[in-house]
């Protein structure tokens, strides 16, 4: 992996029970998750146009785990990495570029990759890409783009301290919907609680020019939040992503297979990714399982893996791009 842990990353990390939630019940990982202090995410609070008062529910998709949860990347990817470093047979390589692509013939065969300024080459019976957005084993196989939608949408976030929910304790995220824009509340691991706001390509290019400025104001737009936020403590930098288009790429071929950002990937507006990855991730390991234990041959199994990423996220894909383009359409706004 070409980064070295831990990182800080610009992106969210709200996930749902039957979502990445069940990946760490798998992993073995929950109880040490739960440890950094996330606050279990019970309940929902929706606030609708200039109504200070919220529509309480449910957690969207709790699974048995019955809770969501937030929680900052730096401290959840070095629970993910150090379990990596611990599982038999895994070696962890921080700070390595892929440099090319190896083959035999038509296949896939491995990579060469540089690490403190010296070139390996890797030879594996399948590589897979899970290097983002930006995938370099993506590029270097020239994966078909199957799917693309136009970026309508930028996002910008920080946490603060101090928060206290609309009941006055922390259980459950909070969305405010103003027309074309949602600010959103998530609280999370130590005490801080994630403000995050999706703005429109119009306010963006206004909003790039005074972040700081322009973040202050459109949280005092929405007045079931405002006051809370201006009581609470801002701690460490704004973080943001800017528009990128969404892509669906063909997650698999000879001897190669991408997986979650790679393979799909959309506007964080909707907060699917994590809970995308996660599955998705347990999809393509089922399939490689399956056709390395010899249950299944190699082009049955990947098309097994492509048919449960499809039937899994495309609808998300869809409904993300669509309403995406302008969240005043939204039910009940």
């Amino acid at each position: 992996m070409q980064q070295r842990f831990p990182v800080t990353r610009s992106q969210t990390h709200f996930f749902r029970g039957g979502g990445f939630g069940s990946v760490l019940v798998r992993l073995g990982l929950l109880d040490a998750v739960l440890a950094l202090g996330p606050p279990r995410l019970t309940h929902q609070y929706d606030f609708r146009r200039n109504d200070p008062t919220p529509a309480v529910g449910g957690p969207q998709d709790p699974g048995e785990l019955g809770y969501c949860l937030s929680v900052r990347r730096r401290p959840l990817d070095h629970l993910l990495v150090e379990r990596a470093r611990e599982t038999p047979g895994v070696d962890v390589w921080e700070g390595a570029n892929a440099r090319s692509v190896l083959r035999d013939g038509e296949r896939v065969s491995g990579l060469t990759v540089e690490r403190g300024g010296v070139s390996h080459e890797i030879r594996a019976q399948v590589v897979i890409g899970a290097d983002g957005r930006a995938s370099a084993l993506a590029r270097g196989i020239n994966a078909p783009v199957e799917r693309r939608e136009t970026a309508a949408r930028a996002m910008y976030y920080r946490y603060v301290r101090g928060w206290r929910g609309p009941e006055g304790f922390c259980n459950g995220p909070e969305f405010s919907f103003q027309g074309d824009e949602i600010v959103y509340a998530f609280p999370s691991d130590d005490d801080l609680t994630c403000i995050a706001v999706s703005v429109n390509l119009d306010v963006f290019t206004t909003f790039r020019r005074a972040p700081e400025a322009m973040f202050a104001e459109r949280i005092a737009a929405h007045p079931g939040l405002a006051r809370r936020y201006q009581a609470s403590r801002p701690e460490g930098r704004m973080l943001g992503s800017g528009p990128k288009d969404a892509l669906v790429r063909t997650p698999a071929g000879l001897g190669w297979a991408l997986v979650e950002d790679a393979s799909l990937n959309q506007d964080p507006w909707t907060g699917l990714g994590m809970d995308n990855a996660g599955l998705h991730a347990v999809f393509l390991a089922e399939a490689v399982d399956a056709w390395l234990s010899g249950r299944s041959d190699e082009d049955d199994a990947f098309a097994h893996y492509r048919s449960r990423r499809d039937e899994h996220a495309m609808p998300g894909f869809i409904m993300t791009a669509e309403l995406g383009r302008d969240l005043s359409a939204l039910p009940g706004d």
